[in-house]
């Protein structure tokens, strides 16, 4: 029965997830906050999935950190939200976090950092009973939205609190190298999901491992490998691929590249990347190329994703050449 399998979906499934992780800092783990070179970043990112197969799944997200928090060197503060629309039957899940990490430098020079963080916050689901269709509404020949569904949903919004931790290393040699590595724990509290009036389904802890490298290959060309693995429940999640930058201009603070980058969702998809890095801002546009065993209905065509990120960094004062003679004034 279609509410069976929703409810068992809702209680299952994996949270949400974006192809281009690597440009959503702040959904992808706890111990990335405050973890980048500036003082102050947002990000943002919009998604849209299986417009070929139904009424498309929307997902936005905006989200914010900062660095160093209120002048205390290490300290990291962000907040993270995002709203997710799901196709015919519009079950909408509203998301709200606020989060804080703690990063320290290993060595003098700085080189190895680790962060360790942690959110906390809550989500609102809520359906609407008037986008679905049930067995019971088909009368022997066709399917008649008049018939009674023979449904009984003694609520249509749950909300619940929850609570996320993770932990990142840093290793940035110099200003075109750089390993990263985090590991994350979502829905650590476990919390219970339920429309029925029945005993409410837990929601499975996810974890999260993901790793970034860049290094440089030629003299204006960085490879970015990268790979993001997720686990909930009896759900996997296997992401591989790489990105190359083409610097255009790398002096007095300006900093502009283009980026494309192949990757690939084992066993769901493929999806190309490109990209532009212009100063304080990046921005990034991928498509999924649905290889499942959805493809019949989808005509291989996934989804579609925009990110932009920006950085605000205090600018160092302009170095004085000349000292004016009090003399001469």
């Amino acid at each position: 029965m279609l509410t069976c399998f929703m409810i068992t979906s809702i209680a299952c499934a994996q949270d949400i997830h974006f192809s281009q992780f690597f440009n959503v800092p702040s959904a992808l783990n706890p111990g990335f906050i405050g973890q980048f070179d500036g003082d102050y970043r947002t990000n943002g990112v919009y998604r849209q999935q299986w417009r070929s197969v139904t009424v498309p799944y929307r997902t936005l997200g905006i989200g914010g950190d900062a660095r160093d928090f209120a002048g205390k060197k290490g300290l990291g503060a962000g907040a993270w939200l995002y709203n997710d629309r799901a196709g015919d039957s519009r079950l909408n899940q509203f998301h709200l976090d606020l989060g804080a990490s703690w990063t320290e430098a290993l060595g003098t020079a700085g080189k190895h950092s680790i962060t360790l963080g942690a959110r906390l916050g809550f989500t609102s689901l809520t359906l609407d009973q008037g986008g679905m269709s049930f067995d019971s509404q088909y009368n022997g020949f066709y399917y008649d939205p008049n018939l009674n569904d023979g449904e009984n949903f003694q609520r249509d919004g749950h909300v619940h609190a929850d609570l996320h931790a993770g932990a990142a290393y840093r290793y940035k040699p110099e200003a075109r190298k750089e390993l990263s590595i985090g590991f994350g724990l979502f829905n650590i509290t476990k919390p219970g999901i339920g429309f029925l009036g029945e005993p409410d389904v837990p929601l499975d802890m996810r974890t999260d491992l993901s790793v970034q490298l860049a290094l440089p290959i030629a003299d204006r060309w960085d490879l970015l490998p990268m790979l993001h693995h997720m686990a909930q429940g009896k759900f996997r999640e296997l992401d591989a691929g790489a990105n190359a930058r083409y610097i255009l201009l790398d002096r007095y603070g300006l900093k502009r590249a283009v980026l494309i980058g192949l990757h690939m969702r084992a066993r769901d998809a493929g999806y190309l990347f490109a990209g532009l890095q212009r100063d304080a801002w990046t921005f990034g546009l991928s498509y999924d190329i649905n290889t499942s065993d959805l493809v019949p209905a989808s005509r291989n065509r996934g989804a579609i994703e925009f990110t932009a990120i920006r950085i605000w960094k205090k600018q160092p004062p302009v170095p004085v050449r000349f000292k004016a003679c009090p003399e001469q004034l």
